[in-house]
């Protein structure tokens, strides 16, 4: 699929799908419906540049994703902190375009008491084969 500068081709592995979305949550849960509702958008028309971040390379978490990116979701204007779910992307060169490979959806922060791991915590773990 083309898109235009503003926007990158987004490839979605179906195992981390799977293990982040189809795996952790529940059908009809909100978390599964905005990871749905994200991939449809950005299967169809890819991601638009505006709506990514840099991750940090070095986070307070332990976390290491430099070079990667991120985008907040749900998909909106509302400011970042009423987004609680994220995606972050691997950026990929097929055939000479700049891609982004999935890497791990889920909530951006956890709560102090929660073990669950953040999204990315995730995207850490997934890129070191060892968690932070």
């Amino acid at each position: 699929m083309a898109t235009s500068r503003a926007h990158f081709v987004v490839r979605f592995d179906p195992r981390a799908w799977a293990e982040d979305v189809g795996d952790r949550y529940a059908e009809r849960s909100g978390a599964r419906r905005v990871a749905e509702r994200a991939r449809r958008e950005f299967e169809g028309h890819g991601v638009a540049a505006g709506a990514l971040q840099a991750c940090d390379h070095s986070a307070r978490d332990g976390t290491r994703l430099g070079n990667c990116v991120k985008a907040y979701l749900p998909v909106s204007e509302r400011p970042s902190e009423e987004r609680p779910f994220g995606m972050v992307f691997a950026p990929v060169l097929r055939e000479g375009e700049l891609q982004l490979d999935f890497l791990a959806f889920g909530v951006r922060h956890q709560p102090a008491d929660s073990r669950a791991p953040s999204v990315y915590e995730i995207a850490h773990a997934r890129l070191h084969a060892r968690w932070p």
